[in-house]
């Protein structure tokens, strides 16, 4: 992919977790301080059915070309980059709400701990399915990308309780992901046709949100999904390098750091701002503001000092 696609992939991941930053902010002040945002509910009901799946979809994005390099230089890359800070932040976050459950009764402790290797921890399963959707693309690489994409989508429909749908719902995405791969240089189309695609994506999700139109659970809404990441490649890359959304952009780059850090910060901060009683609307600001900058500071912190750089990718041998 040249440079201005990755921009426009950066913009679109970094938005994707802006987003689930601001949700994850919401739900947490809700929990601690027994107030409801309703208005902002409605806004999260929107994006809901794209956030994720957009990331998902944009991590499949680049299977073929890893692929390209050789399955050492896959598996290893993936272990370094996914592995390692899934099983490192599993294990800081159990401590992490350990300590939290022994000074305010709020939490759980070392006993979940098996759980990082069946049931991931808190937000971290996203981590835990986009390494086995990895996994799944290299090891059944000798299968045609929409004939796995076919299959994904058959697993998911397949009656079993659990985390059986959910698991095969948003594989459908990454692997959709994989197709678009092989015709990346064909995603970004002209600027109006796009606009239509991304404004026929959002509206379709507002009119969930709002109750005129019931969409259907992942993986049947993956044509909705398609239409937002396609109209947002078009209507984004002509301006992804633009100075206004540097910030999205940076967050972009750095998603995992900001994925990975934001729970335990916004979980801190918004159980602080209850027992303080603080307005609900200024624990929100607090903890969303918190959810981006700590993360901000320890993505710059891990672009200079080694150490914190391991704290996200395993290091390598210089």
């Amino acid at each position: 992919m040249s440079t201005v696609r990755h921009s426009w992939i950066d913009v679109v991941r970094g938005a994707a977790v802006i987003l689930v930053i601001l949700v994850h902010a919401m739900q947490r002040t809700e929990l601690f301080a027994g107030h409801e945002f309703t208005r902002l509910e409605t806004l999260t009901i929107i994006v809901t059915p794209l956030r994720l799946p957009a990331m998902f979809l944009l991590s499949g994005l680049f299977v073929t070309r890893s692929l390209a390099k050789g399955s050492g230089g896959y598996v290893a890359g993936k272990l370094r980059r996914i592995a390692w800070p899934y099983l490192l932040w599993s294990v800081l976050i159990i401590a992490f709400f350990a300590a939290l459950l022994e000074t305010t009764g709020i939490g759980f402790g070392w006993e979940v701990f098996w759980r990082i290797f069946y049931d991931p921890i808190e937000h971290l399963w996203f981590l835990a399915y986009l390494l086995l959707y990895f996994g799944i693309a290299m090891l059944m690489r000798w299968i045609p990308a929409p004939y796995l994409l076919l299959a994904v989508i058959a697993l998911s429909a397949v009656p079993i309780e659990g985390q059986w749908p959910r698991f095969w719902g948003n594989a459908a995405f990454f692997f959709a992901g994989v197709v678009l791969s092989t015709y990346r240089d064909r995603i970004v189309r002209g600027f109006w046709p796009s606009l239509v695609m991304f404004a026929a994506a959002l509206l379709l999700s507002a009119g969930h949100a709002l109750h005129v139109l019931q969409l259907p659970e992942a993986p049947w809404n993956l044509p909705i999904v398609l239409l937002f990441i396609l109209g947002a490649a078009g209507v984004v890359n002509p301006i992804a390098r633009s100075r206004w959304l540097a910030p999205a952009r940076y967050v972009g780059v750095d998603s995992i750091v900001f994925y990975i850090v934001h729970w335990p910060v916004v979980s801190l901060v918004a159980q602080l701002c209850a027992e303080q009683l603080v307005d609900p609307r200024v624990a929100l600001a607090a903890a969303l503001a918190a959810g981006l900058l700590v993360p901000w500071g320890l993505a710059a912190l891990a672009r200079r000092w080694r150490p914190a750089e391991a704290l996200f990718v395993w290091p390598a041998r210089r």
